[in-house]
Order: structure tokens, then C-alpha cells, then sequence
């Protein structure tokens, strides 16, 4: 893995389910101003995220593809 990326989980539309799920190295974002960046060895996914990938708050976000919850 090249230094300026970093390994992401990310969907691309919604109502894919665990299919859609993949696997991505992704550029590491650069902090703005009043903001840091944080290394994180663990995360995971929990019931929000999956209704968020179905569809449910299709009005708010994610409103672009592909997205990293």
C-alpha cells in the first residue's frame, strides 16, 4: 500500500447489501483548518450504516457515489 492511501470499506448505490460491499484504497484526506487526522486501526458497521446503504435517508446522504460509512 503506497504511503498516501489508506484501506477503505465503500458502496457504490444503494440497496446492494453485503454484495456491494468493497474493498478500496483510497487517497488519505488532507485536515482543513480547525481539524485533525486520525489514524484508526478498527471500525465496523453497525444498523444505521446498513439503513443508510438501503436507502432511508436517501433525502440527506450519502448523495454521491461511491461512499465510505
Amino acid at each position: 500500500m503506497a504511503k498516501n492511501l489508506m484501506r477503505a470499506v465503500q458502496y457504490s448505490k444503494y440497496n446492494g447489501g453485503v454484495a456491494d460491499l468493497k474493498h478500496a484504497e483510497v487517497p488519505i484526506p488532507s485536515p482543513k483548518k480547525d481539524e485533525v487526522l486520525i489514524k484508526v486501526e478498527a471500525a465496523s458497521i453497525n444498523p444505521i450504516d446498513w439503513k443508510i446503504q438501503d436507502g432511508v435517508a436517501r433525502p440527506f446522504l450519502p448523495r454521491k457515489f461511491p461512499h465510505i460509512p
